[in-house]
């Protein structure tokens, strides 16, 4: 990819092909608080191209080059990437007026500079996509849900008895995901029942979202982080476990990413 950003007046970017994340106008006392400030920048920066462009780019250990230090104290610095690199297809966008004439030409491998919140749900997501195991990838795309569902909340002023007045008796965990997804998905039903095709059955699309709660929280969420002998699991190395978590990955991912472009509408705190 091709793409930076500017975080309070650091500059982090990209280049095609180079391997490295380059960041740029570092302000820092000495050495340490450089490499501190760089890779805080850089993976706040990779956390925003995983979700918004499909590029899971990771860095590789902890070594580091300060290339340059300026009169002023401010370093660059570059930041290997991993051969362990993951990106979505290159798609490109032709737009054309009416008379045919092409008058912007968007490449998702060069889409510039680009915009960055932070994020700890972000980095929840880039976390899976680096992970190999479906339980891990699961684990990590459900904490997008999590930590986005509680900011949510806290924005809408509920607290867990005004969640119960809301939902009945669910458990506290369950209704803070459905708050989370009527607030994402209200209008736009369609393409959450698209992403949860083959999981609902005819009856559950009448009401989609509590089922859906229930097959990400009830069916993956708990039965992967139980470990008791006496309580539902799944178990790493069960064909079947294994087989149903990865089928339900395509609606988490998707229910990960939408909220994330909901975050970004979200007042800063």
């Amino acid at each position: 990819m091709e793409v930076y950003s500017e975080i309070d007046g650091t500059r982090i970017e990209v280049k095609e092909n180079s391997g490295k994340v380059v960041i740029s106008f570092i302000q820092a006392a000495d050495i340490d608080e450089v490499r501190s400030k760089a890779f805080l920048a850089a993976n706040q920066f990779l956390s925003a191209l995983s979700w918004r462009f499909g590029a899971h780019l990771a860095i590789k250990g902890e070594s580091s080059n300060i290339e340059h230090i300026d009169p002023s104290g401010k370093s660059q610095i570059f930041l290997q990437l991993s051969d362990r690199v993951v990106v979505s297809e290159k798609v490109t966008v032709i737009k054309k007026d009416a008379s045919g004439d092409v008058i912007e030409v968007l490449d998702s491998q060069k889409p510039g500079k680009i915009n960055v919140k932070h994020s700890d749900a972000a980095d929840f997501y880039r976390r899976a996509h680096l992970a190999d195991h479906p339980f891990e990838k699961f684990a990590n795309l459900y904490k997008v849900a999590e930590n986005i569902g509680d900011k949510i909340r806290t924005i809408k002023g509920h607290s867990s008895d005004s969640l119960e007045q809301v939902y009945g008796r669910m458990s506290y965990e369950m209704e803070v995901l459905q708050l989370a997804l009527d607030e994402c998905f209200g209008g736009n039903l369609p393409s959450l029942l698209g992403a949860a095709k083959g999981l609902l059955s005819s009856d559950d699309v009448q009401q989609p979202i509590p089922r859906i709660v229930e097959i990400l929280y009830k069916a993956n969420r708990c039965q992967i982080m139980h470990a008791k002998a006496s309580e539902g699991k799944k178990v790493p190395f069960n064909p079947k476990d294994e087989k149903d978590v990865t089928a339900a990955l395509p609606l988490m991912d998707f229910v990960a990413k939408s909220l994330l472009a909901y975050e970004q509408t979200l007042p800063l705190k």
